[in-house]
């Protein structure tokens, strides 16, 4: 027992940080520092993958209960997302859903998948070139068909195993991925060697290096080990006796899986010792090779970045997706969905990493895209440098044609205008009233945003043949009110309350009362 005792101290103080700080400060690797534009490319909206685990694994739940017999035999608990073929998509396999029915049946068909983008596109996959899939190993299968204890005897009796991922080959036939590691000091520091690839159906099971992986895999590094290896890198800077909390970073609670160019990430915020709500930058690890990139910026935190979508629906009680940094016509963006009680998206929201206070909602992604847009412009942020650039321009000049169309509930106008008849103006009817009463030959003066690539979005939008002239008294007003605040215009009658009333001793009060309290204001302000 003291023997035992006396191991298990010095293992312990072995593999602390107390003697390994340095080891486990480089354990990440040199972090290569990048321009933010450089890390998260633009992409279509038709491609931004929307779409939750969760939302995707109540899809496949749903089309499982569409098949009753299929539904009291399998169940769904491995949920990976993942490209394929060049669609990022959620897969599902089936499982066995107890002992029983594995001893019945020894095999599950097939599996699902859930696209990313349109979690409305669910597919049952039991066959690939017309031979039916039996997925034979797998976790939740028991004796010499559980995928651990298959795995070990197939010679991998001392190899660490984590991180079991069920993907598929660019034709869709299914694998287990899981990753072997060895820990760097006694009992710690984890460090993924390569990874165990195994035929779902057949069981033939072969191990890849860094050096020879098929390049269909997508995840190799476990998420745990990254971000374990990215807080020793924030925190171990100048070692374990860092008391000032001197240049030390940490990272945010979210880590999300991105894909960028084909590439699979973990990203996750950076934040300063003792801030909550603001990052100093963003770091982004390649799930496969682990190299990190971290790219500078001061902006929200991925949850300020949430609490400021939810709170534009906060009287549905709708909550936000973990956000997705996208690049929208050069500017850093979250993008979510914003979803109801029962976990289907009911709207999308955009906000803008640097100043999380422009936030915006819409019905679709190309409508939220154009609000966010407009909301940029109103912001005084006309121009964006970045690998895409959108410029703030204004036009005065001859409508040649303007036509209107309704989606999703909002009213949008098409306008060509003269001598500028390559592009194509977009603006909802809530930029002006004009819009509506607006006909060809007219003129017009307006303010859009060109991203130079084929997205005009009007900001501001004024017909002159229906300009209204202002008053002698309204141009008198305006003077008088230059520099003003609204409370202190004379020609406001704005009563200022005493904040020291409460509302609940105001609302006790009787309408004479409240009467007289108000006259007693206005002679003494006059």
């Amino acid at each position: 027992m003291v023997i035992g005792l006396g191991f298990t101290l010095i293992s312990t103080i072995a593999s602390s940080e107390l003697v390994n700080a340095d080891a486990m400060y480089r354990q990440l690797g040199e972090v290569e520092v990048i321009e933010y534009d450089d890390m998260i490319k633009q992409i279509d909206n038709a491609q931004i993958p929307i779409v939750d685990e969760e939302l995707a694994k109540k899809q496949a739940d749903k089309k499982i209960g569409q098949d009753v017999a299929l539904g009291s035999r399998v169940s769904l608990k491995n949920v990976s997302i993942q490209e394929v073929d060049g669609e990022i998509i959620f897969v599902a396999p089936l499982e066995h859903s107890g002992f029983f029915k594995w001893n019945t049946y020894r095999t599950t068909p097939g599996y699902i998948t859930v696209s990313a983008s349109n979690p409305n596109k669910v597919n049952y996959v039991t066959e690939i070139d017309g031979k039916k899939i039996e997925i034979a190993y797998q976790p939740s299968a028991y004796f010499g068909n559980d995928l651990t204890r298959h795995i070990r005897n197939q010679g991998f009796r001392t190899e660490g195993l984590t991180e079991y991922t069920f993907e598929l080959d660019d034709n869709g036939y299914p694998y287990w991925v899981v990753t072997t590691y060895k820990n760097r000091t006694w009992w710690g520091s984890p460090e993924a060697t390569g990874v165990v690839i195994v035929d779902a159906q057949s069981g033939k099971t072969h191990w890849y290096s860094y050096d020879n992986l098929p390049d269909w895999v997508d995840i190799v590094q476990p998420k745990e080990f990254v971000e374990t290896q990215i807080d020793n890198w924030g925190e171990l800077v100048h070692g374990v006796f860092n008391w000032s909390n001197q240049d030390k970073i940490k990272k945010t609670d979210l880590t999300l899986t991105v894909y960028v160019d084909g590439d699979c990430y973990y990203f996750t915020g950076m934040t300063s010792v003792g801030s909550d709500e603001s990052c100093v930058g963003f770091i982004m690890v390649n799930t496969r090779t682990k190299k990190p990139y971290m790219a500078y910026m001061s902006g929200a935190t991925e949850n300020a970045a949430m609490k400021s979508a939810e709170g534009l629906v906060s009287d549905f009680g709708y909550t936000s997706t973990e956000p997705l940094p996208l690049n929208v016509n050069g500017i850093p963006t979250y993008v979510m969905a914003l979803k109801d009680a029962e976990g289907l998206i009911k709207s999308y929201a955009m906000v803008n990493i640097e100043n999380y206070s422009i936030a915006v909602k819409g019905n679709s992604l190309a409508e939220t895209e154009r609000s966010y847009m407009q909301a940029i412009a109103r912001s005084g942020n006309n121009h964006v440098v970045g690998s895409d650039e959108a410029y703030g321009y204004t036009y005065e000049g001859v409508v040649e044609r303007i036509s209107s169309v309704v989606q999703d509930g909002t009213t949008y106008y098409y306008l060509v205008v003269e001598g500028e008849e390559e592009k194509i103006f977009t603006a909802s009817y809530l930029v002006s009233d004009e819009l509506a009463v607006t006909r060809d030959g007219d003129t017009v003066k307006l303010s859009y945003i060109d991203d130079k690539n084929g997205t005009v979005d009007i900001v501001s939008f004024d017909n002159v043949a229906f300009a209204v002239p202002v008053s002698d008294d309204q141009n008198r007003r305006d003077e008088l009110d230059q520099d003003t605040s609204a409370l202190d215009s004379e020609y406001n009658q704005i009563v200022q309350v005493n904040p020291d009333l409460t509302r609940e001793t105001w609302e006790s009060m009787t309408e004479e009362e409240k009467a007289k309290l108000l006259d007693e204001y206005l002679k003494n302000k006059q």
